[in-house]
């Protein structure tokens, strides 16, 4: 079941990112390379009503029935109309009424909260979700890794490097290393012992990676890549988040060698 009418596509780019990218919305989930990449995965649709962007998913998560669901819906440009924003919810609740579904909207981080519930007060009940919650590192933490908190990454770091620095060559993730990304994600699947629903999980994640990692550039990705003895084993990247944070969505490596998703971390 489609909730709203037009498909997430790669040449919606830049209207997605005057949306996204203008308001502070700080939400991993809303950035325009997460909701490009699990599209597919999870029915994602919108429409732009009133100038807010309101896009709706499918929620598929164990022991729940599918349902739609909403994502924040977010203003143009960042500049946030009270009014229109009341306008938009009520007619976002309509829409669920007509297709007999409750009201649901996910990933709402606390100021967000704050704007619906002074937008509509006393119609909301907001309810804690720790399953998506974020978690957020600054990037010098993660290069230094300084102090007893990253002692054992660092141990692990230190081993990878003893053991395979000589052999390995740290190169940026591109389009063109697609093909070779593939053979490594196939080869880390079929390695692994998982149950029947974790392997449909890692089908769809390939299924994912097939169809973003041609238009890696295109989508405003960037990462690294690891090739050990001129082998691919590790690759791992992301997407911008507003104007100073970057989203990692995938790390993927071949955990034959000590210590590489520290590496590929680092």
């Amino acid at each position: 079941m489609d909730f709203f009418k037009n498909k997430i596509s790669l040449d919606k780019k830049e209207e997605f990112d005057s949306f996204v990218n203008k308001f502070s919305h700080e939400t991993s989930g809303l950035s325009f390379s997460s909701i490009y990449m699990w599209s597919r995965e999870y029915t994602y649709t919108y429409e732009i009503i009133n100038d807010y962007l309101c896009m709706a998913g499918l929620s598929n998560f164990k022991d729940e029935e599918e349902a739609p669901f909403l994502f924040p819906i977010l203003p143009r440009n960042g500049r946030c109309d009270k009014s229109r924003l009341a306008e938009t919810l009520e007619f976002l609740i309509r829409r669920f009424s007509e297709v007999k579904k409750p009201f649901v909207m996910r990933l709402i981080p606390p100021h967000l909260r704050e704007i619906y519930e002074e937008a509509m007060p006393g119609r909301f009940v907001f309810i804690d979700d720790p399953s998506n919650y974020d978690y957020i590192h600054k990037v010098s933490d993660l290069a230094e890794l300084k102090g007893k908190s990253f002692h054992g990454k660092k141990n692990h770091l230190n081993r990878f490097n003893c053991e395979y620095g000589s052999s390995c060559e740290v190169i940026p993730m591109s389009s063109g290393l697609a093909a070779e990304a593939l053979d490594l994600v196939k080869r880390i699947n079929e390695a692994k012992k998982v149950s029947y629903c974790e392997r449909i999980l890692l089908e769809g994640e390939y299924e994912m990676m097939q169809k973003v990692l041609p238009d890696f550039e295109k989508i405003g990705l960037e990462g690294v890549a690891l090739r050990i003895g001129g082998i691919l084993q590790g690759i791992a990247f992301g997407g911008p988040l507003g104007t100073d944070t970057i989203v990692e969505h995938v790390e993927k490596a071949n955990v034959e060698y000590n210590g590489i998703y520290q590496k590929l971390n680092n």
